[in-house]
Formats: structure tokens, sequence, C-alpha cells
């Protein structure tokens, strides 16, 4: 009774998120409700026009942006609509191509989507993880186990990209082999003539379920990390404002139903068995986290000694 009430519980609140996200109107008897817009947490100059947020996508990017009849879709835009209901403010998208930092700086967009998590070599400020990643390995059965390091077994992945590197380095007795692209990998997974498909998650979850071929994540090659949205370092309160639309967003179920709607279900990242690789480099971040938290609480208390009759303050 208790499982059944949660998943009750979980399914209206992904109702809820679905029709906040579409923004769509319900009707009721003869009148119809349409959700009460915000008021706008921020305001020029945080952001360069009132009233609106501009967005920098990849529009070369699916399934993250892409154009379709002349519209930007995809999970950076739903998300993009998400943060800018949650900012009271309209969405206004543009297309920077890779190019994101040179638009967040020379103005043109208040924010980009899709920035690597763990890439702190540019100028801009990163929010928490909106949509999680990492490179996972798919297999045609959800009982298929993550292969030992030694496990001598085939994985294909697309030629010359992150995964195909990571399965070759972390699975030296298997057969790695390449593809021209992930549809034709996810095919032969399909047709029995490879075990596994090393893909970014995201992406291979997009592939997989758009040619409509049965495929699960079995386990991770990488610790997760993810795409986070970008700010101008020096814009303290869009930095603030992003900060809790994002938080709201990851928690509320929203993105769970963009992951549905684009990946045929949501991800569940964390749960996975992680390969030894995997797992030696979260247990270092793990160890590190501990490590600057301990280092932290010791310099705080060696403040407070020094100086017991001054109070100090400490993306």
């Amino acid at each position: 009774m208790e499982r059944r009430m949660s998943k009750l519980v979980t399914a209206t609140m992904l109702c809820v998120a679905a029709l906040s996200l579409c923004g769509c109107q319900v009707l009721a008897s003869s009148s119809t409700y349409t959700p009460q817009k915000k008021d706008a947490v921020v305001s020029s100059p945080a952001v360069s026009t009132d009233g609106t947020l501009k967005v920098g996508v990849n529009s070369s990017n699916a399934p993250f942006s892409t154009e379709v009849s002349g519209r930007l879709v995809g999970i950076d835009v739903d998300v993009a609509a998400a943060l800018a209901d949650e900012m009271g403010l309209s969405l206004e998208l543009v297309d920077v191509g890779s190019d994101a930092a040179a638009a967040l700086k020379e103005g043109s967009v208040d924010i980009v989507m899709g920035l690597d998590s763990t890439d702190t070599s540019g100028d801009a400020w990163l929010s928490d993880v909106y949509m999680p990643t990492c490179v996972a390995l798919f297999a045609s059965d959800a009982n298929t186990a993550m292969p030992a390091t030694e496990t001598a077994t085939t994985i294909e992945a697309q030629a010359t990209s992150m995964s195909s590197w990571e399965a070759t380095n972390q699975f030296p007795q298997a057969t790695v082999k390449s593809a021209a692209d992930l549809k034709t990998a996810f095919s032969d997974l399909a047709s029995g003539s490879t075990n596994y498909v090393a893909s970014d998650a995201v992406i291979g979850s997009y592939v997989a379920h758009s040619s409509g071929t049965d495929a699960v994540i079995v386990g991770s090659l990488q610790k997760v990390g993810g795409y986070s949205v970008g700010v101008l370092a020096d814009n303290d309160d869009l930095k603030k404002a992003i900060t809790t639309a994002v938080k709201t967003i990851t928690t509320n179920g929203t993105v769970k139903v963009v992951e549905s709607k684009w990946l045929g279900q949501a991800l569940a990242l964390d749960e996975l068995p992680l390969s030894a690789s995997a797992q030696k480099a979260t247990d270092a971040s793990a160890s590190a986290g501990m490590e600057a938290a301990t280092g932290d609480a010791a310099a705080t208390e060696g403040a407070a000694t020094e100086g017991a009759t001054e109070t100090s303050s400490a993306v």
C-alpha cells in the first residue's frame, strides 16, 4: 500500500510539473485556467531587458537544442523555459552556436545552457547540474551486468568519442568496435552483434528512444557529472536567482518530465553500478570533499580561537 501511495504521489508531481512546463490551459466547465505568472525575481542590469531572460543555446546539438520547422526545441529549450517561468520572466532564445562563452561575455545573452559542470577553465560561473550525465554502458536486457575489468566482451561506441576512449582504456580484454554514429551502434546492439554500447547517458538514451531500440543503462564508466547553466561571474543577482530556480526544477519533478519527454524515461544515474575506474574517481572526489570540509572547519575554529571578540562571514 505504501509503495502504491509513493507511486501515486510521484505521478501526481510529474503531472503538475508537466502542466507547468508546457504552460497548458486547463478547461474547467466553460472557463479556462491559466497559471498566474510569478513576480520577476531579477531586473536590469541583472538581465539585459526587464521582464525577459535571454538564453543562449546551440541549435546544432540535438537533443539539447535543434531547429524543427523554424522553432528551437530540445532539452535545453524546455529547461530554459522552466527556469524563466520560475524567475517570473519571459523567455527569449538565442542561437549562439558552439561559442556560448563569447555570447555571454559580449552580453547578447543573460545565461547559456549546456556547459560541462566539470569544466572550470572558462570565465563563466556554473550552476549546479540541471541534467546529469556520464559515459554509460547500454545493454539490450536490463538484467545484463556491468562487465568486470578483464571481461572479454564486445563494446561498440561512436568513433573517436570520449565513450570509445573510456571503453578501450577500462576494458583491455574487450573488443571495442567503432561505429560511424550512435544509431548504427544501437542497431548492432538490437541485432546482437555487440554486447554493449558506450555513450553519453543522455545522448545515448535519446538515440535509443527516438530509434525505437530497446536499450537500458546498466552501468557508468565515469563519476556522474552533467550540464550546468553559465552566468557571468560578476552577476551576483542573476547567479543567486539561477541557483534557486535550478534547485526548484530539479527537485519538484520538472526535469524528470523533460527527461521522460526526450529520453523516454527519467534517468537515475546515481543508482548505477560503477566501473572500477568510475568507483575510484567517485571515492577520490568524496575524499577530497571531506578533506575540504575538515579544512574549512579547522580554519573556522582557529579564527574563532584567535579572535573571539570578532565575527566573520564566510557555485
